[in-house]
This record gives structure tokens, sequence and C-alpha cells, in this order.
């Protein structure tokens, strides 16, 4: 009697990427016209968080020892960006003034920089510092569309996964409840996506329910919480929190709008011209450090690049739409 054959299951799914590799397709699957999708962390695989107790590879930093007051740094960019980003440049810093540096963050909205306080503010593109002026460098975030090493950044427009089947592009998002930072600015990731619908014809009332929140972080919070099914925020926050905040494995990027102006550091006005000069040439040659460099990394900096106020010429920009209707 022979015996009945064994049915034998085969896989052929593999794992994806967000950012850094796209989705691969089935060998034995025909041709498609489907947009590569991008997740934010690896699929298939059981996510697990940053672990906490990281192994020590090198000597603790020791700040500078001097008799010179602290420079201040203060930052408007925490939560969104975390605190260790900030903390680490404060090290970069020590080491080109040769002065130690004291820092400050600001983690709430539409707050002025702190005066006769501040020495160096990092600040979002739409914040200005009437006592401080640009320093001409910022920030190279990692980002697929970034091909030539720009301070832009971007901004990437998530959904929560299970949305896939349904959702290929911006178009398709009609009706969802949608989570929006930075509503009241200017320039920012919400008024890159109300542009985006006006060309393709679409008005305020495009979106089911628009739910405004005070930081770019929020807006990951509430789609990976499910009180908002999509969302847009700059796309920095995602490289930033991708292994550490819970839930965001079940987030996909659609799509990516773009660029952005560069978030501004600023000096008082008081600092002399040779520190100055110090900080801007010690900001542009650190890829040359490599054990600071692999720090930058783990919040998806690549480097610094020469920035200027070219940059923030928004006079052509229309501001996004306060309101609309519900559906």
């Amino acid at each position: 009697m022979k015996k009945p054959k064994e049915e034998v299951r085969s896989s052929s799914q593999k794992d994806e990427f967000v950012i850094v590799e796209k989705n691969k397709p089935k060998e034995d699957d025909q041709p498609s016209s489907k947009k590569e999708e991008f997740f934010i962390v690896e699929k298939n695989k059981p996510f697990k968080p940053a672990n906490v107790a990281v192994p020590r590879k090198s000597q603790p930093y020791v700040p500078p020892i001097t008799n010179e007051s602290p420079i201040v740094l203060a930052t408007h960019l925490v939560p969104s960006l975390p605190v260790a980003l900030f903390e680490l440049l404060a090290e970069v810093i020590e080491v080109a003034t040769e002065r130690p540096v004291n820092l400050l963050y600001e983690p709430r909205s539409n707050r002025k920089v702190a005066k006769n306080i501040t020495d160096i503010a990092i600040l979002s593109a739409n914040e200005e510092w009437e006592d401080g002026n640009l320093l001409p460098v910022s920030f190279i975030f990692k980002h697929r569309l970034n091909k030539d090493n720009s301070p832009s950044i971007y901004a990437d427009v998530i959904i929560a996964s299970d949305l896939t089947p349904h959702v290929e592009d911006i178009i398709d998002m009609r009706g969802y409840r949608c989570a929006l930072p930075d509503r009241s600015k200017k320039v920012g990731a919400t008024t890159l996506l109300y542009n985006y619908l006006h060309t393709v014809g679409e008005g305020p009332a495009f979106f089911g329910n628009t739910l405004d929140v005070d930081s770019q972080i929020a807006v990951l919070q509430m789609v990976a919480g499910k009180q908002a099914e999509v969302g847009i925020l700059e796309a920095p926050v995602i490289m930033c929190h991708k292994d550490t905040l819970p839930g965001i494995e079940s987030l996909r990027i659609v799509t990516s709008l773009g660029p952005l102006p560069p978030y501004r550091i600023m000096v008082n006005k008081t600092l002399s011209d040779n520190l100055v000069r110090k900080l801007t040439s010690s900001l542009l040659n650190c890829n040359q450090d490599v054990e600071r460099m692999e720090k930058l990394a783990s919040f998806g900096i690549l480097g610094f690049a020469i920035n200027s106020t070219d940059f923030y010429e928004f006079s052509d920009v229309k501001s996004a739409i306060k309101r609309g209707p519900y559906y």
C-alpha cells in the first residue's frame, strides 16, 4: 500500500526593510505594477526594542576642565528628537571650543529661546531667534530621497500596516483619520501634505477627520496606538525612534514628500567670531572622528553639511489649511 504523499508547504516570503531595502517579489509571481512598500522595522521578525544595558566600548567622555563659563546649548526639538542626540552634540561642541556645555531643552511648542541665557540654539525651520545668527552648518539625515547628502529633511506619510491592502498612495487615504503636526506653521510636514493634495485637485475635506498634535513624535504614537489611521511627520523622527517606540513595528511608510528646510543651528550674536569659526569647522569635519560618527549614525545622522539662509526663503509657500469640514 502506497503511503499518501505528504503535503509540503514552502514559503518564499522574505524580510522587508524600510528605506534600506525595498520589497522583493516572490520568484513565482508574475510582474506587478504594485507600488513598492516601506516598513519602518524589519518585517516578519519579532520586534525587540533596543537593549538599555549597552556594553561600554570606550572610556567615558570627560568634559573639559576650565575656569571659563559654560556654553549653554538649548534645543526646541525634544521630545521628537531624543535628548541623547543633543547630549552627543554637546560633546562635539565641548571638543571644538574646549569649554563645558550645559544642555537645556524646551519640549513645549511655541516657546521663545531663553533670552540672556542661551549661547547656541537648535530650532525647527519655522522658528527664529532675534538674538542669534544662523550657523552655516546643519545635520545630514539619512533618507532614501536624500541622494546628495543635503541638510534638507523629508516628511514621511505613514499608515497602520493592516491598511496596506487598501492604501498604495496618498490619494487612497480619503476619509481616514489623519494625525497632523505643525498645522499652524507656514512650512512643515502638514503644509507639504496639503500642498500635494491641492496639486491633485483635493480640498480640506479629503480626510474624514484631522487630529492636531503638539509634536512630531505624537504622530507616530497616535498611528501606532490606533488613534489615527494615517499621519505625516518629519523623517528624522522615525529614524531616531524606530528601535524604541512601542508599536512602531506595525507602521508602514506609504510615500515621502519634500524636501523641507534643514533644522536651524543658531549662535548668539555675542559669541566671538573665532569661537563660531571653530564650531563650524569642527562640525563640518566631524566625519573624521570615526567613534563619534558611529554614535551619530544611531540617530540616522550621516554628518554635517553647509547650511545657508537660502533654504529658508518661504515667500512662494502656501500655508496649510487650518481646518476643513468632516465628512
